[in-house]
């Protein structure tokens, strides 16, 4: 059940991903064309690409995670015995996912006073903000599941 929840959330996950950067190529391309050939620009076509690059790398962080090919600091692993590597995982992984936790309560609260003190004309950029605490959530159940699913590192 939970391989088949796993599942379902990294598939969800590389589509938003997948659109995310198809929408940021698409975006650039059509703003280079408008530049060189008319002179012309679109000055919110540069905020929502940097919007949607943040996007793209937030799932990318977390579908790294959930395949356990994210950035590990393990500089004591090669001298540890694979059974004592494999006992550390559990708390290791929980530890993660109570730090992805902090900085989730963290974000919101950086959400909140965005939506808050926003100037009035950039109002429309507010839902970009949401990845934010929806990255480290997810990043923080990715980690709950390494903590409950045998998987092997890749």
């Amino acid at each position: 059940m939970i391989e088949k929840f796993e599942h379902g959330l990294v598939k969800a996950e590389s589509i938003v991903a997948a659109f995310s950067l198809f929408l940021l190529l698409a975006l650039s391309l059509f703003q280079i064309l408008m530049r060189n050939f008319f002179d012309f620009g679109f000055s919110e076509i540069e905020i929502i690409n940097r919007n949607l690059l943040v996007v793209c790398g937030a799932m990318g962080a977390v579908i790294a995670t959930s395949k356990l090919r994210h950035i590990k600091v393990d500089a004591l692993t090669p001298l540890l015995s694979k059974r004592i590597v494999s006992l550390l995982r559990f708390p290791l992984s929980l530890f993660s996912a109570l730090i992805c936790a902090v900085m989730c309560y963290h974000a919101v609260i950086f959400t909140l006073d965005e939506w808050q003190y926003i100037p009035v004309n950039e109002r429309w950029t507010l839902p970009f903000t949401l990845i934010y605490p929806l990255g480290f959530s997810l990043l923080g159940v990715h980690f709950l599941l390494n903590c409950f699913h045998k998987k092997t590192d890749a």
